[in-house]
């Protein structure tokens, strides 16, 4: 065996391909194969050499009953195999088998992976060197010995066993693997002619910002998706392959048919994927695919808690592969676009929901069922995977019998319609309804019928040219078109109803898309909103015609009519409330139509999206809230202190939100609401087991200015308002720093932060060496050079620099369950200091230029000659107030006491806890002077203690001590809190004591004060001395607080 092949190859040189003696090297193989595999379940397959850049095909494939065993690569005779080890190739291969043998045809080299992924050689046999080749033929000791060698070299190859395909999780890994190698080798495919033409079209016609990387992920899901279709519809007994699998797949599905046949006569130039694409074949050959579906719907069955009634007509076994498959693939796509595909319970309540309001309020007495004869539509306008879609025909099918001549499910499919921008969930909602229609309604498409889904941008309308549509000479091309055509006819046709599970990813994934139509509909004051004739005209020629005029008068329009005090109004551009307003719109544009949808639900109550709420109330004439709740950044629980969960595996809450227009010209909207906490599966149950008429609502009284979509307490709110806002008390007023490079340009000391601006611009100016107030008691250096800092807010910080200053700061609102969110300073702040946006306000404002161009500004009048020093920060319509309001002259800092003691009130905090979560605090004024003055006497005690100048202390408290005196150990490493002896410990050894739980577990910010220090300053030696300052001073604060809680603040 080893004699005759060395023969055969005794005249390779250094000078000879690779691929010149692979016929021999694979007689040998089948040789040593032939020996050791006796039941004849082992076959090895030569990939064909087209392989010029050593990034295709492996040379051979190895399968075990039809499983892939393992690969064996070949390389030219005395190759540095050596390097090749640890290539990209051999890195790639072992992702799909960690069994590999690589050979320069006279040295052979078992590899596999170790316990942390590493490849490692497991063994080695070389035969002979090139120059030995004709003596070793002659000595049959040592052929012997190296057959030997050979032999169990080969033997431990083929005793591998290969990873098994028992579930439906195995299924999905196997071709996730492929597909994630098959999406790399793509992209570096970008050269090929009819691949970029194809990207092009799709970057066209779905979204310009698609980036090629985007678009290599979702085609390579893609096909192996259509290749899943093909086997499913495949009623042969023929096996699919490459030259068949376009003829399983239904003609009703002509996008995805064309793309599955796209590659036929493009493999000249694409033979690095055909192997990846024939091992996917290989795969959903030889699975029991019943199983599999089978197997699928017991997955369904579990997420359904087995309620037997429900289950019978809501499996979805596509789904569940789909969800299976995209763990696997690539976890965090889905977070980037923000798709997070809706749990049955919730899609069943909507689309029930949107079933009652048919027969009650639009007088369709049999609902959805109607739609059979009538002119009911319905839009998804962000179908994922199809899950609100096929609930809706399973709906308007249900009170039918399927033995009933009115039984025709077909009628619907032009009435039931979907937008969706992902190609992976379009197939597999193309795959999962047309099964439906196949298995569940008994009613095969044929091969004229399609479902109206098209794959297109919900929020995209650029026409087509028709010099784009020429150049469209693919099949895939023309079909792409044709579906954004679709897609555009929809949104031209009357639709009743839309629904769906929009995204939402905090920062748009649309950039560009629906902004202004977002600004000059919910980035209007309220007050303002209501715009004349002439200036909708205008706004309405905008959108036809973006010319030079047109544009110029729009951002008038807006500039004059814009939400005011907003520092952030970008939030509003997130994904899904972009699909709010393209579905309000298009509403708008008819008499009367349905929104219901499941959502972010941080639009009902942020201050932000006061003009949104406002907007929708003058389209919608009803409105009903389910809140949902759940989100874990505001660390919700359930009203009764039991855990809150999010029914999605997300982050933010979320609402279902149902939005209804009748032929009405009510300008009242009611709005009904309802809260839902407490844990998920529960969550589920309610979700189940109620509708529309069995909730009982709470109508939601609308007051301005924030039209708020929750309830509220009207009287306390008529209280609270007769404060003042602090955004009305002081005249210059902004968030803090944002330096954007935190880790660069901030550190806790000079030497530290020399070293990190170095690094990374190659200078640094010691005179940019600033304090910071960067968390709570945690003062740090920031690199204040306003060239590198993103937002220094130099017109504010400059008060603190060089001068003596206290500044007030508070965020607008907050996400909090509780209060905590103030604090003061007498440096410049990080805008996060106390929340996502920390404002600070000076006490006093120094004459700088910025500031006299702003007083100038401010009061024309103003004479910058007299402002010599310092002024108070005071608007002057306040400083008339209080002047009146208490006959006496308070000072500044008075003033200052005053709210800072008002804004640390207990029962201020809890009493209008619900109107300080949404705007900036409004502080009440005592008609008494005396409580004034001894509320600002506490005040100004705790601004001195918060700034550390309070040498009132109780000094027993939060001493630094030894466990061990032995291991004097400052590093702060495990943070360990025993409240019952009052011990915090930041190591083994040092701990502080007579922490007491009120102390340990006091917030500003949201976060525990000593926990957040601890935590940011992880692995640096403490400075005891300062946490024991910081100790003393919460102990303080808590003795202050009460004290300043036991004044009546009427």
């Amino acid at each position: 065996m080893l004699k005759a092949y060395l023969e055969n190859i005794k005249d390779i040189s250094t000078n000879d391909k690779e691929h010149t003696h692979r016929t021999a090297l694979q007689n040998l193989l089948q040789a040593i194969k032939d020996n050791q595999d006796k039941q004849n379940k082992i076959s090895i397959k030569q990939e064909p050499n087209n392989d010029k850049e050593g990034r295709g095909a492996p040379d051979f494939l190895i399968t075990k009953d039809f499983l892939t065993l393992g690969y064996i690569e070949n390389k030219r005779v005395n190759a540095n195999l050596d390097n090749i080890i640890t290539s990209d190739q051999i890195l790639k291969y072992t992702k799909l088998s960690p069994n590999i043998i690589l050979t320069d045809y006279l040295r052979f080299i078992l590899l596999s992976l170790n316990d942390k992924n590493e490849i490692i050689i497991c063994k080695e046999v070389k035969i002979c060197s090139l120059d030995e080749i004709k003596s070793i033929v002659k000595n049959q000791s040592l052929l012997d010995t190296k057959t030997q060698e050979l032999n169990e070299l080969f033997s431990i190859f083929f005793s591998k066993i290969p990873n098994p395909i028992n579930s439906a999780l195995d299924f999905a890994n196997h071709l996730s693997l492929r597909t994630r190698i098959l999406k790399d080798e793509l992209l570096l495919s970008s050269k090929n002619e009819t691949l970029l033409s194809l990207f092009n079209t799709f970057k066209e016609t779905l979204y310009k910002e698609l980036s090629y990387e985007e678009f290599c992920d979702s085609f390579a899901q893609t096909l192996t998706y259509s290749l899943f279709l093909a086997k499913l519809n495949n009623d042969t007994a023929k096996e699919i392959d490459l030259n068949n699998a376009k003829k399983f797949i239904p003609k009703s599905f002509p996008l995805i048919r064309s793309m599955s046949g796209f590659l036929d006569d493009s493999f000249e130039n694409l033979e690095n994927i055909k192997w990846l694409l024939e091992e996917i074949i290989n795969i959903i050959n030889h699975i029991d695919i019943t199983s599999i579906i089978k197997e699928l719907n017991k997955t369904g069955e579990k997420d359904l808690f087995n309620r037997h009634t429900i289950l019978s007509t809501h499996k979805d076994p596509y789904l569940h592969f789909y969800e299976t498959f995209l763990a696997s693939y690539d976890p965090k796509l889905r977070e980037v676009r923000g798709v997070y595909y809706t749990p049955a319970p919730v899609v069943i309540f909507i689309i029930n929901a949107i079933d009652e309001i048919l027969k009650q309020d639009f007088n369709h007495k049999k609902g959805l069922s109607e739609a059979l004869d009538k002119n009911i539509t319905l839009l998804d306008f962000a179908t994922g995977t199809g899950t609100f879609l096929l609930e809706a025909f399973r709906k308007a099918l249900e009170p039918i019998s399927k033995n009933s001549v009115n039984y025709n499910p077909k009628v619907l499919i032009d009435k039931f319609c979907g937008f969706e921008f992902l190609i992976a969930p379009y197939t597999i909602a193309h795959l999962k309804i047309s099964q439906s229609f196949k298995e569940e309604f008994n009613s095969p498409l044929n091969d004229d019928e399609s479902l109206k889904i098209a794959l297109t941008n919900t929020l995209y309308s650029k026409s087509i040219s028709k010099e784009q549509n020429d150049q469209n000479t693919l099949f895939t091309l023309i079909d792409l078109t044709k579906e954004f055509k679709k897609a555009q006819k929809i949104k031209e046709e009357q639709i009743l109803i839309i629904t769906g599970n929009p995204p939402y990813s905090g920062a748009s994934s649309n950039k560009g898309l629906y902004e202004d139509e977002i600004k000059i509909s919910y980035g209007l004051e309220p007050s303002k909103a209501n715009l004349n004739n002439e200036q909708k005209k205008w706004i309405s020629s905008y959108f036809k015609e973006k010319s030079k005029q047109n544009t110029s008068t729009f951002k008038a329009i807006y500039e004059k009519h814009k939400l005011e005090n907003e520092k952030n109004p970008k939030v509003m551009l997130d994904d899904y409330v972009k699909f709010i307003r393209f579905a309000q719109s298009k509403i708008d544009s008819q008499e009367s139509g349905i929104f219901a949808f499941i959502s972010n639900n941080s639009f009902l109550d942020n201050p932000t999206f006061r003009g949104m709420r406002y907007s929708l109330m003058q389209s919608f004439d009803k409105i009903y809230i389910l809140n949902l709740h759940g989100d874990t950044r505001k660390k919700e629980k359930a009203p009764d202190g039991s855990k809150d969960d999010n029914v999605f595996d997300i982050m933010q809450g979320v609402s279902i939100n149902i939005f209804i227009k009748q032929n009405s010209k009510a300008k009242n909207t009611n709005i009904y609401y309802h809260d839902l906490y407490g844990k998920r599966k529960d969550k589920y149950e309610f979700l189940y087991e109620n509708d529309l008429n069995s909730i009982k609502w709470t109508l939601v009284k609308n007051n301005e200015p924030f039209y708020l979509f929750l309830p509220q307490n009207n009287d306390l709110l008529e209280e609270y308002n007769k404060g003042i806002s602090v955004k009305d008390i002081f005249m210059l007023s902004s968030v803090g720093i944002a330096s954007s490079k935190d880790a660069i340009l901030i550190s806790t000391n000079n030497k530290k932060l020399e070293q990190q601006v170095y690094n990374f611009y190659n200078e640094f100016d010691k005179k940019y060496i600033k304090e910071i107030a960067y968390k709570p008691f945690d003062t740090q250096k920031i690199y204040y050079d306003i060239k590198k800092v993103e937002r220094p807010r130099i017109d504010i910080m400059e008060h603190f620099l060089g001068y003596e200053n206290i500044g007030l700061i508070y965020d607008r609102g907050t996400n909090l369950k509780e209060i905590s969110n103030l604090f003061i300073s007498s440096k410049v702040i990080d805008k996060h200091l106390v929340g996502a946006n920390s404002y600070v306000s000076p006490l006093y404002l120094y004459p700088t230029t910025r500031s006299k161009k702003f007083l100038k500004k401010e009061n024309p009048n103003f004479n910058e000659e007299n402002f010599t020093s310092k002024i108070e920060n005071f608007k002057e319509s306040f400083r008339t107030f209080i002047d009146e309001f208490y006959k006496e002259k308070f000072s500044p800092e008075d003033i200052l006491g005053y709210i800072y003691a008002v804004l640390f009130h207990k029962i201020y905090r809890e009493k209008y806890l619900d109107f300080l979560k949404i705007d900036f605090p409004k502080i009440p004024f005592t008609k008494d002077k005396n409580t004034f003055k001894n509320l600002s006497k506490l005040g100004l005690k705790l601004v001195n203690l918060h700034l550390l100048k309070n040498d009132e202390l109780d000094f027993n408290v939060g001493e630094a001590l030894f466990k061990d005196i032995k291991n004097k150990n400052f590093k702060i490493q495990k943070i360990k809190y025993n409240k019952d002896v009052k011990e915090l410990f930041i190591n083994e050894s040092l701990y502080f004591n007579k922490v007491s739980p009120e102390i340990y577990e006091f917030k500003i910010g949201g976060y525990a004060v000593l926990d957040k220090y601890l935590k940011s300053h992880k692995e640096e030696d403490i400075d005891h001395k300062h946490f024991t300052l910081i100790i003393q001073t919460l102990d303080e604060t808590l003795k202050i607080q009460d004290e300043i809680s036991k004044i009546n603040l009427s």
